[in-house]
């Protein structure tokens, strides 16, 4: 009886750890480098990712695949227009945080305070968006 019950605490906390694991799978860690020009945010569908250029604020959707390479790509979601201001391009202006929607992330500037939302679908491109809602 004892066997048993130990045994079910052990499967119990473990059940937990690998439930929080998961959770935090798509949580972004915003400690990292803010002086690297690119980073990759992993999305809730395990095939794609989405690419910042943390210095001109330009998104895209990264896909790839195990069965094919015709299914892999890079296609670019929009860019912002302060992007154009040469003077204030620097890496780390921009930072992605994802939402509860798996589809939506916030990107925010980082020098002016500006938020983006970003849209993005893996089966109908035309869905992909950037535009600022502030």
């Amino acid at each position: 009886m004892k066997k048993l019950f130990i045994f079910l605490i052990a499967a119990v906390m473990t059940i937990g750890m690998v439930a929080q694991e998961q959770s935090q799978f798509n949580a972004v860690n915003h400690e990292t480098n803010s002086a690297l020009r690119y980073k990759l945010y992993p999305t809730f569908n395990m095939w794609t990712y989405l690419k910042l250029d943390t210095q001109t604020g330009r998104v895209s959707m990264l896909q790839f695949s195990i069965n094919s390479r015709t299914d892999e790509g890079e296609i670019y979601i929009g860019i912002p227009m302060e992007t154009y201001i040469g003077n204030d391009a620097k890496n780390g202006r921009y930072e992605l945080y994802p939402t509860s929607n798996m589809w939506t992330f916030l990107m925010i500037d980082q020098i002016n305070g500006n938020t983006y939302h970003i849209q993005w679908s893996n089966k109908d491109i035309t869905y992909n968006q950037l535009y600022r809602i502030n």
